[in-house]
């Protein structure tokens, strides 16, 4: 089989992608070898002894953006055996205004160019949903792509009958990192909206954050008048879970993502989940209540439908989305993964 390099750099939480690059490389059953730094240039000066490794015959890419195709382009050069594999879980939304455009235009193409290059250089691309690989096959038919959606971790699974005696006290939750294209600012303005039409309403908010926009968000809760808003930033696993155990209703206005892993959390816990409709969500939409990209007050409307209705809602949807969130496990996910991008069976 040779030696495996995983190759990546983020400067987030291990959470999503990361976790997953992560989780395959720990499962890895042959030789392999790590390099993974926070910034794009410490990884690449890490990279370079290995080239000139010839026991390397295959390397496992974090993410999709072209400015990291664009290394395999360049390894391809020197060692045009050399095999490559990677993700690549969503297309970011085209924009909806010449402001927008210009300013997401750098983010859209590195992308778009990476995702158009994977489709011929790689040996095989993993994803989360059918739609990525159908638009795959689009740019080229006969490239081998991998779906599998790993979910939530077994032992946070809890029988069904928890599901149904939880007593949950938080109405609307949103659980992801905080920012824009998660829908962080939906969210502040959701809660700004309902807040104001239902006083007894209970929020809550946590991941990942920088001061700065912790900061920001403390001035929003101040400028509106928000006093129902718990956040916790920093959880750890048990934190996250207890959250999801404790809300209603998971709330994701995402604008770009595959399929989230929190959904599979939210229902794993009973949560009824909000998102806007992502073309990457083709897979699951049945599990969620769909709002339309960007639609904010279709958001409003539809969170306000979901809290007034929630008995009914969780009748349901609590039991459908718990078995399918129980037979997408984490580690199911993972294991499949890697049978299928080292061509063996691990069992």
């Amino acid at each position: 089989m040779g030696t495996a390099l995983f190759l990546g750099h983020a400067n987030t939480e291990m959470r999503g992608g990361p976790a997953i690059f992560k989780s395959v490389y720990e499962a890895w059953p042959g030789k392999k070898c790590m390099v993974f730094e926070s910034h794009y240039i410490n990884m690449i000066k890490k990279l370079i002894p290995y080239l000139f490794n010839g026991e390397i015959n295959l390397i496992i890419m974090e993410n999709e953006y072209f400015t990291d195709i664009f290394i395999a382009l360049f390894i391809k050069i020197f060692r045009r055996k050399m095999r490559f594999y990677g993700p690549a879980y969503h297309i970011p939304p085209s924009s909806k205004s010449p402001k927008e455009f210009i300013q997401y235009l750098p983010h859209y193409l590195d992308y778009k160019l990476g995702i158009w290059f994977m489709s011929f250089i790689y040996t095989k691309i993993y994803t989360e949903n059918l739609y990525m690989k159908n638009y795959f096959k689009s740019l080229n038919s006969k490239v081998d792509v991998i779906v599998e959606s790993p979910g939530i971790k077994c032992k946070f699974i809890k029988p069904i009958s928890y599901i149904h005696s939880i007593t949950k006290d938080i109405d609307f939750l949103f659980l992801t990192s905080f920012t824009a294209n998660k829908g962080l600012y939906d969210y502040l303005h959701l809660v700004a909206a309902l807040s104001k039409k239902f006083e007894y309403a209970r929020f809550a908010m946590g991941g990942f954050a920088n001061e700065s926009t912790i900061s920001e968000i403390n001035d929003f809760i101040t400028s509106n008048n928000i006093k129902n808003l718990e956040i916790k930033t920093n959880l750890s696993e048990d934190d996250k879970y207890q959250l999801f155990a404790r809300a209603k209703i998971y709330v994701l206005p995402s604008q770009e993502d595959g399929i989230p892993i929190t959904f599979y959390e939210a229902w794993g816990y009973g949560d009824v989940v909000v998102a806007y409709l992502l073309d990457t969500y083709s897979d699951i939409q049945d599990y969620i209540l769909s709002v339309e990209l960007g639609n904010f007050n279709q958001l409003l409307e539809k969170c306000t439908f979901a809290l007034l209705n929630y008995e009914g809602l969780k009748k349901k949807f609590a039991d459908k989305c718990y078995y399918y969130a129980r037979d997408h496990s984490y580690e199911n996910g993972i294991k499949n993964l890697v049978e299928n991008i080292a061509g063996i069976n691990t069992k």
